[in-house]
């Protein structure tokens, strides 16, 4: 492979790694010769005389490429190659370049750990093959260990039994969705939904995760992509979901709602699972954004009180939204009740935009 191919090829990759190599060699002149060879092809290069200058030299900086000599005094390349992996050097390629050539030498320097094994007498474009293979290496694995810390990162902020957001990562997005509401004047809605299995006692009313993710899809086929999302939230009893409607008001969400039911009635028939469903809704006044601060949990307290409440209207309703947010502004539930630092109904003309729906139980 000629070096300017390889330089090219280098360049794609340097993107995610340096194209820095560590030679080490106690011989000046191949020392020199290697060193050379790899300058011209585009390398960043440094030597070192034997392995622990190498160390040395580790200790300072990352190489992800070490090209190694085996005989040097000091310390050889096979305890250099010993020490890095105890070291638990795995983002380091080393090749052995030497003149040994056996088949037992071969095989002691992959024992030691060596990612590549070749003998001086190696072409240059055999070498730069090799060596573009080792980036190319050290670039995937790379990426694969991005992708698992991706995964790991991911299954925190994802309930493992129904594919909905955890209630850890509900309450920071919904939090970061009030916060965006309430500086720009912005409307948001929240549905909780209550989801067990009838007849069930306490203990064994909440449908298993097969269902669950079940229901998750048939939620999410209701509601608008990319736009509306789910969160699972802590429940004592059954399984209770949080739906977030950016930009939707305390009008629109019914709607939604109805279309929802009909989705989750159809899936509940299909399994053959006796299902009840129960909601609430809560959303953010339009004049949210001139009120005192709203929390998460508040705005889903009111729509856990909604969801449990046994009517339309009355005082234990408007107790329960007091008791939920206190003297904060800003959250209406489906009722028509407004919070506010009285804790008032809201206006008879409000009242009308926000008619009552039953509820399924």
């Amino acid at each position: 492979m000629k070096a300017g191919v390889m330089a090219t090829r280098l360049s794609v990759l340097q993107r995610a790694l340096p194209s820095r190599i560590l030679v080490v060699d106690d011989d000046e002149q191949d020392r020199e010769l290697i060193t050379r060879r790899l300058t011209a092809a585009g390398f960043e290069v440094e030597h070192a005389a034997n392995g622990q200058e190498a160390l040395d030299a580790l200790d300072r900086q990352w190489y992800p490429l070490v090209v190694t000599d085996w005989h040097m005094p000091v310390m050889d390349g096979l305890a250099l190659t010993q020490t890095l992996r105890e070291r638990g050097a795995e983002d380091t390629y080393i090749i052995m370049l030497t003149m040994r050539d056996a088949s037992t030498d071969f095989e002691q320097g992959y024992v030691a750990g060596v990612d590549d094994y070749l003998t001086k007498r190696v072409s240059d474009p055999e070498l730069f093959a090799r060596i573009y293979a080792a980036f190319n290496t050290l670039a995937l694995r790379r990426s694969l260990r991005e992708a698992q810390e991706a995964v790991m990162e991911q299954s925190v902020s994802i309930d493992v039994e129904s594919g909905a957001f955890s209630p850890g990562e509900l309450q920071a997005r919904l939090l970061s969705e009030i916060r965006r509401g309430q500086r720009y004047g912005r409307q948001l809605a929240v549905l909780t939904l209550g989801v067990r299995v009838e007849g069930a006692s306490a203990d064994d009313c909440v449908p298993d995760a097969t269902t669950l993710k079940g229901v998750v899809q048939a939620i999410d086929a209701s509601v608008r992509a990319h736009v509306d999302w789910i969160g699972r939230m802590e429940a004592p009893v059954g399984a209770v979901f949080a739906v977030v409607f950016p930009e939707a008001s305390i009008t629109e969400v019914p709607l939604i709602k109805e279309r929802m039911m009909v989705t989750l009635t159809r899936y509940a028939s299909s399994i053959s699972i006796p299902l009840v469903f129960s909601y609430g809704v809560a959303a953010l006044e339009r004049d949210g954004n001139d009120s005192a601060p709203v929390e998460a949990t508040e705005m889903l307290n009111v729509a856990e009180h909604c969801r449990g409440c046994p009517g339309h209207s009355g005082n234990e309703q408007l107790a329960a939204v007091q008791r939920s947010v206190a003297t904060h502004a800003g959250i209406v539930c489906r009722h028509g009740y407004v919070v506010d630092s009285e804790c008032v109904l809201k206006s008879p003309a409000a009242m009308r935009a926000t008619q009552p729906f039953t509820a399924v139980r």
